[in-house]
């Protein structure tokens, strides 16, 4: 089975899933054990990176297979560079979902470390995110993407973080913000540690960004190698 037709698969599969876990998650539906922890209903459950990051990968994912489809049946010859670079940094949305999960939200829940790995949030934080990472580095490798568009993948992790200081600032009491609106608790120690949250937050996802940049490279030199 060829590269493209198993990146094709995995792209539905994420298409699939990503609808899926979202409409749960909108209804409410949970098909495992109950769960509140990091849910919510209705248009509330986009307060959360998690989502936001995941309907934006499964978006790109979408638009990734209906070119992997027009190259099948000979519309075009191949997938245009900016698309490489949307795939990139929709992969780097949801692999820092998995990552502050895991290293760090899962292990300080108070139902536990798998309550966060439940319903809608077992594809948001683990399922989804590993076909994505499986796809882009092993399936979807290339020499399109510059190093200079590997920075690309923080704008949505700016642009999510100005959301979530904004509404945090506006929910300050005794300098402690509410976990009701600090709901990923980087700010349990104060405002005093917003800068280092942050810091430690881009420093995170640039880490990310560079390295599915470069394995997703170095996949493609070794393709080429063979």
């Amino acid at each position: 089975m060829k590269k493209e037709d198993i990146s094709l698969s995995l792209n539905i599969t994420i298409v699939i899933l990503v609808s899926l876990a979202t409409i749960f998650m909108l209804t409410g539906f949970q098909f495992m054990a109950k769960q509140d922890a990091l849910t919510a209903t209705k248009i509330e459950t986009f307060k959360f990176f998690t989502v936001d990051s995941n309907v934006l990968m499964g978006i790109v994912a979408f638009i990734f297979a209906k070119y992997e489809i027009d190259i099948l049946k000979g519309r075009i010859k191949a997938i245009p560079t900016r698309v490489y670079i949307l795939k990139l940094v929709a992969t780097v949305g949801v692999i820092l979902t998995f990552l502050v999960t895991a290293f760090f939200l899962a292990p300080t829940a108070l139902n536990g470390y798998l309550s966060l790995f439940l319903n809608s949030n077992l594809f948001f934080h683990l399922i989804i995110p590993i076909l994505s990472f499986i796809t882009f580095v092993f399936f979807e490798s290339n020499n399109k993407i510059d190093f200079k568009y590997s920075f690309m993948g923080l704008i949505p992790v700016l642009l999510y973080s100005l959301f979530y200081a904004i509404n945090c600032f506006s929910h300050i009491e005794n300098g402690i913000v509410s976990h009701k609106y600090d709901w990923y608790g980087f700010l349990i120690g104060g405002i005093k540690s917003t800068i280092p949250a942050l810091m430690i937050i881009l420093v995170t996802t640039y880490f990310i960004c560079f390295s599915l940049w470069s394995l997703n490279r170095r996949t493609y030199n070794i393709r080429q190698e063979n």
